[in-house]
């Protein structure tokens, strides 16, 4: 074969079969993800099933360490309890807006805090409670650090929680003037020169009628973000583009080749 003959023919190949080996080896990406979120999809509403079936399940009592030691994240997050102990008569205010807000509650009113309070058990071990919420002009009506004169509970109603994770975009904890961003039991705890474990639980006492004392519990909901069929199609859309450009460009050189 002449010299020119075969430059052509190495100038042909990289001109077809290359972007062709690119384009397959792209699609072939672009179709995992694809099929990797529809997974995650199955695999997040097998889990937003289970906990809307554990919401519904007899509560546990949390009484000592023994009964939160043996809590774990997957199987009691969102699990309803009931508590026994006392609360310590200090507290500190998590930063955040009303989840449950009747309709007759003013806008302004919806943005306040959750008031975070140890409690400590039969055997003198602590959980950190979230009794729910407060707007911010009812606030000094409570005052974080100050006894309520409520400091026992009995079969108190209460949801299990696993608090989400600190992120690049929270504020740092105030502790010392009593305000946080994340619920960061440990390092509440350390605040107060007590141990509390990650867990924590929230009131699930709602009180009703717009005279009902502050702070309202009733304040959990299921909030897992849950866009996986989304990502699948965007991904599943761009493997169809890729091969719809690529079929063009194949077609448009086959013209060029023949003319």
């Amino acid at each position: 074969m002449p010299h020119q003959a075969r430059i052509n023919v190495r100038i042909l190949i990289m001109r077809r079969f290359l972007p062709l080996l690119a384009t397959i080896v792209m699609l072939a990406g672009l179709l995992s993800l694809g099929f990797w979120q529809v997974e995650r999809l199955e695999w997040k509403e097998n889990l937003l099933a289970r906990i809307e079936q554990r919401v519904l399940s007899k509560p546990l009592v949390l009484a000592s360490s023994d009964d939160i030691i043996q809590l774990r994240r997957d199987a009691h997050d969102y699990h309803p309890a009931v508590v026994d102990g006392t609360r310590l008569g200090v507290s500190v205010y998590w930063f955040t807006q009303i989840e449950n807000a009747p309709a007759e509650m003013a806008p302004a009113d919806r943005v306040g805090y959750h008031v975070l309070t140890p409690v400590m058990l039969a055997n003198g071990s602590h959980i950190l409670l979230d009794e729910g919420f407060v707007p911010e002009r009812f606030k000094n009506q409570i005052g974080a650090g100050q006894d309520t004169g409520q400091n026992s509970i009995k079969e108190f109603p209460v949801i299990i929680r696993w608090p989400d994770e600190r992120n690049i975009f929270a504020a740092e904890n105030d502790l010392e003037n009593g305000l946080v961003y994340v619920r960061d039991a440990p390092q509440i705890g350390r605040h107060f020169g007590i141990s509390l474990p990650p867990v924590i639980v929230e009131s699930a006492n709602l009180p009703t009628g717009a005279e009902a004392p502050w702070p309202r519990g009733g304040q959990t909901r299921i909030a897992l973000s849950n866009r996986h069929l989304e990502y699948a199609f965007t991904w599943f859309a761009l493997a169809a583009v890729l091969v719809f450009i690529s079929g063009l460009w194949h077609m448009r050189g086959r013209r060029k080749h023949e003319v």
